[in-house]
């Protein structure tokens, strides 16, 4: 018998709320998982609004706990943008949580540094080690401001013991 054709074996509620137990989703990630389960837009529409109704999912609570994380794990505000995007955060939603992660997003860009500097040490080019920096900076998601900052307090010419003792 085709997969498609076969009814789910719980309702809609219950594998929204097996599901939930996992790991907390978004309404759109919730949402993909019932269609691919075979449930009906509606059945999947009815399970979404009662676990919004119960708290179950919260989108808005969603985007400020996981902007922490990824900005806790060193990424800057337009990758964490881009993370909260594809997790299916509505734009209006992802607008605070950046709010208050671009507060300390040059603190971020330096520790950062900090790290991929450890990394570079072998390199003896100061400008190709001031390059690799600044790239790893962007490839981090970090505005260009953030990056000019944070390099501009690095002395590339010196090893490691050239970091601010203000870090």
């Amino acid at each position: 018998m085709n997969k498609q054709s076969e009814k789910p074996k719980y309702s809609a509620m219950e594998k929204s709320m097996r599901l939930l137990t996992s790991r907390a989703l978004t309404e759109r990630e919730l949402y993909t998982k019932l269609k691919a389960a075979g449930y009906t837009s509606s059945e999947i529409r009815d399970a979404i609004a009662e676990c919004r109704k119960r708290g179950f999912v919260n989108d808005e609570a969603f985007a400020e706990d996981y902007a922490d994380i990824l900005a806790s794990r060193g990424l800057g505000n337009k990758k964490i943008k881009m993370e909260l995007y594809k997790r299916g955060i509505p734009r209006q939603l992802q607008e605070q949580p950046l709010e208050k992660t671009a507060e300390n997003e040059s603190e971020r860009a330096m520790q950062a540094l900090e790290y991929k500097l450890r990394l570079l040490a072998k390199e003896t080019d100061p400008r190709k080690k001031r390059e690799k920096a600044f790239r790893f900076l962007v490839g981090r998601g970090f505005s260009f401001d953030s990056c000019q900052a944070a390099i501009g307090k690095i002395d590339f010419t010196e090893t490691l013991s050239s970091f601010p003792d203000d870090i």
